[in-house]
């Protein structure tokens, strides 16, 4: 594991919030406006800079605007190489004045290490070593090892020493709130929300899910199966090997990580590149309280990721994209590795003509633009009855337009920047076919300051054929379709490639219900969104190209575990069907099989049947 360097974890500010549209200045409660860069112009104008005085830390790395739009986007997960430049030549990872970044993505996988920027400014941060394919493999072992003495401990221990664990987390969620900032951009008050706060609620809710699942009970009828009982034991399988994302790289976790864990595994953790370190984390917050070696890390980009499934892993859990789990998937199944995949979305909002408004627009607005939009169940699309559109646009525009976008250190921001380049990238050009398809752009549109900022975007009039419609744009996009009503919306989402969640807004819940058994989807919420992916009772799972695989709740159990069944016979007497077989055998058959079907004119040969079937078996085997 990469130790935590104190340099990353200082606090240091980038950029007090930049208003996504001009708007008169003015004081929170009598207090004066902080000062700080603004926009000046029509909602994506050049930045007004900060005074020399009022920054801190090293001076941003500063990016030319044109320098990095309309490039096609790169997989992050397959970990191409990227560039950061300085006068003097390919940067070390070093900070300095002199630095700018090349037309490539950021991250570089270069020389034995991972280079990252930070997405508030782009400065950059500290490089993380790369884990070879020797190395992976021993982290592997290790991890086996530990695993062996893990999974002999009762339920309840390993419950408890999580639980420890989590509180610690808790205890500690600072230094979480810094790092996920750093390297992922987020607010605090996002970062608090969703990576910080859930910890213990997690284990607690899994330990529910565990504990009336690892050895269950079954019970037999006591006619067809006299004196048997049985029950069935989730066996760990070994070693999980986990492929995890950059957008959620805690909390994400929570699904995949403690599930394996409390069930008796070890775990092999492959963060993303672009937020080693914050992944890296929780593996040392577990490692406090759970056998030493039982949580390996390995850091690195794709080729990391398939050197771990090539070093012997009993089972493998991936979350990212299309592209990448489907290769993935394939490379799972030649190996013989069971493998849960889920690989993104493009989850939709059907607004009826009925719903309450404000809480639709409130709803739909944080489901949207939480983390910037990059969630796999954040709402992309809203399929708007087409009787209250106007309304609805016109009162989305202009409650985006007062939302804040900037650094996370400013309690009045609400919308961060992108975590990668090649993201922001990609929600340019879906933004950009949309306009040029007829899209009509409402509020944003365009990318903010010096970092990886987006303006909050709201497309309106947008068609089937356009990016921001058929494929995941993952940023702060909203694209509104209109739709003569519930049966049009229905359709169209489940013409989607996607299949992960909607949502339905209306007042009649009790025919939200009925729609609900209509889509084609894994998560439905009625008047909410995506709220089931912080339950770990309740599946989280997709159809078509979001992927089969399945997180939360007892049905994703058998990625980390196998069943075994175990059934005991306490009967003294032979089973009537044994051999050696004659006449008998199969008039009892015959006769069990007519009573299946009230059939009951020979039933009352059973007792003479099983009496001669007995004597039989017992005389054969008896001489």
């Amino acid at each position: 594991m990469v130790s935590q360097g104190p340099h990353l974890l200082a606090r240091r500010r980038a950029a007090p919030p930049l208003q996504a549209q001009e708007a008169p200045l003015r004081g929170a409660r009598g207090r004066a406006p902080r000062p700080g860069p603004r926009l000046r112009g029509d909602g994506g104008a050049d930045l007004l800079p900060r005074p020399e005085h009022e920054r801190r830390g090293p001076a941003p790395v500063r990016l030319t605007p044109p320098a990095f739009r309309g490039r096609p986007p790169l997989e992050p997960a397959l970990g191409r190489e990227v560039t950061v430049e300085t006068s003097e030549g390919k940067s070390n990872g070093a900070t300095g004045p002199a630095e700018a970044v090349t037309e490539r993505p950021q991250t570089v996988v270069r020389d034995g290490a991972i280079h990252r920027v930070c997405p508030l400014d782009l400065s950059p941060l500290p490089p993380v070593p790369v884990t070879s394919p020797d190395e992976v493999r021993e982290a592997v072992e290790r991890s086996r090892r530990a695993a062996r003495v893990w999974s002999s401990q009762p339920h309840a221990e390993r419950v408890a020493a999580l639980k420890r664990a989590a509180k610690t987390m808790l205890e500690r969620r600072s230094e979480i709130l810094e790092l996920v900032k750093r390297e992922a951009g987020k607010l605090d008050v996002d970062a608090l929300f969703t990576e910080a706060l859930g910890p213990l609620d997690a284990v607690g809710g899994w330990a529910r899910v565990t504990s009336r699942a690892v050895r269950r009970k079954v019970r037999l009828n006591p006619i067809s199966f006299p004196k048997k009982r049985a029950r069935i034991d989730l066996v760990p399988r070994g070693v999980v090997g986990i492929i995890a994302p950059w957008n959620y790289p805690v909390a994400g976790l929570y699904r995949s990580l403690i599930p394996a864990l409390m069930t008796g595994n070890g775990v092999v953790l492959k963060p993303s590149e672009f937020t080693p370190k914050s992944s890296q984390w929780l593996a040392d917050m577990l490692a406090t309280e759970l056998p030493e070696g039982l949580v390996q890390v390995v850091h690195g980009a794709g080729d990391v990721g398939q050197a771990l499934l090539e070093s012997g892993i009993d089972a493998c859990v991936f979350t990212g994209s299309c592209a990448t789990g489907v290769k993935v998937r394939v490379r799972c199944a030649e190996l013989g590795i069971p493998a849960s995949v889920e690989m993104g979305g493009n989850d939709p909002a059907i607004v009826l003509a009925d719903c309450d408004l404000d809480r639709t627009l409130a709803g739909i607005t944080h489901w949207s633009l939480h983390n910037a939009g990059q969630a796999c169940g954040a709402v992309e699309l809203v399929y708007v009855d087409q009787r209250i559109a106007d309304t609805f646009v016109k009162r989305i525009g202009d409650a985006w337009r007062a939302l804040r976008v900037g650094d996370g250190d400013f309690a009045e921001v609400d919308v961060s920047p992108l975590t990668t380049r090649p993201q922001l990238e990609l929600v340019e050009r879906h933004v950009a076919d949309a306009v040029e398809r007829g899209a009509t752009v409402v509020c944003g549109g365009r990318a903010l300051g010096v970092g990886l900022f987006y303006a909050p975007t709201v497309l309106d009039h947008c068609t089937d054929e356009m990016l921001v419609v058929k494929d995941e744009t993952f940023g702060p996009v909203l694209a509104i379709v209109r739709v003569d009503g519930a049966a049009d919306a229905i359709k169209r989402v489940n013409a989607s490639r996607y299949g992960l969640g909607a949502s339905i807004w209306t007042k009649d819940t009790a025919r939200a219900e009925r729609l609900a058994e209509r889509l084609d989807v894994g998560v439905v919420d009625v008047n909410n969104h995506a709220m089931t992916g912080a339950i770990p009772d309740l599946p989280w799972s997709g159809v078509r190209d979001t992927g089969f695989g399945i997180a939360n709740s007892e049905l994703s159990l058998t990625t980390f575990c196998r069943p075994k069944s175990l059934l005991i016979d306490e009967n003294a007497q032979p089973e009537p069907f044994w051999m050696p077989f004659d006449a008998s055998t199969y008039e009892l058959g015959d006769i069990l099989a007519d009573a299946q079907i009230a059939r009951i004119g020979r039933a009352w040969r059973l007792p003479i049947l099983l009496q001669k079937r007995m004597k039989r078996i017992k005389s054969f085997f008896g001489r």
